[in-house]
């Protein structure tokens, strides 16, 4: 074949075009569509949690959780579920259970109680063993979340990403917890909710999903500081102004002579001090024999404009009245909800720091038991295992999630996700001791898959896909077989 024959068009359009699936494309943004997608990942999960399940069976693998091996149902409500059918059956102790040398143990108090009683309510109502009903609730809680993450983003950043947001929130490493007996999937569903209602500016549905998640999960004081950011961009953005407006409608321009020529500015730009009067009557600028009128008369008026903006910003500018109120008060309500589980176990048991002490028998095995002191726990976890090596890696990953949640297309988001993800990482940072449940507590974060930057590059995105679901195997038989997920 001659080279003429090879570069003609009609040889180019002979060439078998190259494979590509966009599933984008092909799923559309109905609610229909987020749920197939979602089916499919159940599918896909509860698949890898029965191979697993039985071919450990098979091979006499020895199951952690006392129990779980008794059937598939108790392999999918062991570890954290364990502890959330004990609270859904019996309540919270009232005393802490404590070892030999008075040590406080792991117990009930470090899970929140909303999931459990839904599960209570849902066991009483139908007569379900909790091994179903936590389950079955999960997954339902699940499939609502996927539909409100798509509805968060698919404003912010179009079908695109959203549905990949979606695809890989749906089939990541970690996405099994939501087909097991954790409430991860009723804290995504609130979390996601509240943003998508601080979006829509429902100030009451944000409260109301902020208030009932910080019963479910811990963290949910990132999304008041959400609301917070959402304040203030509000605030700078579209503050009301009618006496301004006015005012600027109705002045009065001046045509200042200057050498000759002409500036047309404000009267009010400048003083009476500004302007002098010749014998002809004639308007002119006091200083013109030592500086350059239009220099003058120019700083002179960014000066005014910019003591003008930050006077009225700072006391002028305002919302509604009302929507002010109801943001504040939506603000301060669920801040309140945030810290109030450790005033409950206090109130409970009597003893003060009941939470706190809870909370720290989980870091025994990896740090001991030293005193809790905010923003150390990742530094003091990689110092004692890593060194100094470990701290860098840790200033390292703070340092690339600060780039990643400033780049330009992360921003397109929208700053309530922004503000939302950056603070409930720095919770994360300043008060959880990194271990392998980690991985399931950076889920929250999902609304970041759904950036431009992902989406925008299909080698990315499908890498991404396939990766997460290629994990999911070996996720389950770490975090099920090996040490709690």
């Amino acid at each position: 074949m001659s080279r003429e024959t090879m570069a003609s068009p009609t040889a180019t359009t002979l060439r078998r075009p190259a494979f590509t699936v966009d599933l984008a494309a092909r799923l559309s943004g109905s609610w229909r569509s987020v749920l197939v997608v979602y089916l499919a990942s159940r599918l896909f999960s509860t698949s890898v949690l029965f191979a697993v399940y039985e071919i450990a069976k098979l091979a006499g693998a020895t199951f952690i959780t006392p129990g779980s091996d008794r059937s598939f149902l108790d392999f999918t409500s062991s570890w954290d579920a364990d502890r959330y059918r004990t609270i859904a059956l019996h309540g919270y102790p009232s005393t802490l259970p404590t070892d030999a040398t008075g040590e406080v143990l792991p117990n009930e108090w470090a899970f929140l109680p909303v999931f459990p009683y839904l599960c209570h309510l849902l066991m009483v109502a139908t007569g379900m063993d909790f091994t179903v009903a936590a389950p079955l609730l999960a997954t339902v809680f699940g499939a609502a979340a996927a539909v409100v993450l798509y509805r968060l983003l698919v404003t912010k950043v179009g079908h695109r990403g959203a549905i990949w947001a979606v695809l890989l929130f749906c089939f990541g490493p970690m996405a099994f917890v939501m087909s097991v007996g954790y409430a991860e999937s009723l804290f995504l569903l609130l979390i996601f909710g509240g943003l998508l209602a601080m979006q829509r500016r429902q100030y009451a549905l944000v409260a109301a999903a902020g208030i009932v998640a910080s019963f479910v999960r811990p963290g949910a004081l990132a999304l008041a500081l959400a609301l917070g950011i959402h304040l203030i961009v509000r605030w700078h953005t579209e503050r009301e102004r009618p006496a301004a407006a006015s005012v600027q409608g109705t002045r009065a321009i001046d045509h200042l002579t200057v050498d000759g020529g002409s500036a047309t500015l404000p009267a009010d730009d400048l003083s009476s001090d500004d302007l002098s009067t010749d014998a002809a009557g004639t308007r002119g600028v006091a200083g013109v024999g030592t500086a350059p009128p239009a220099v003058v008369t120019a700083a002179r008026r960014s000066v005014r404009r910019a003591w003008g903006g930050l006077r009225e910003f700072v006391v002028g500018g305002r919302l509604p009245g009302r929507e002010l109120t109801t943001i504040v008060v939506a603000g301060l309500a669920m801040a309140a909800a945030g810290l109030a589980w450790p005033v409950v176990a206090h109130v409970v048991t009597g003893q003060a720091d009941a939470y706190l002490e809870t909370e720290m028998a989980w870091w025994v095995d990896y740090v001991g038991r030293p005193a809790f002191v905010p923003l150390t726990p990742w530094f003091l976890l990689a110092g004692r295992w890593l060194g100094i090596g470990g701290i860098v890696l840790v200033l390292a990953l703070v340092g690339s999630f600060t780039y990643w949640v400033t780049r330009r297309s992360t921003q397109r988001l929208g700053h309530e996700v922004v503000a939302f993800v950056a603070g409930f990482f720095g919770y994360l940072v300043a008060v959880f001791l990194p271990q392998q449940s980690l991985f399931r507590l950076l889920m929250p974060l999902s609304p970041l898959l759904g950036t431009p930057a992902i989406s925008s590059r299909p080698w990315l995105r499908r890498t991404l896909l396939l990766g997460g679901a290629a994990l999911q195997p070996v996720a389950v038989v770490f975090v099920f077989l090996f040490t709690a997920p």
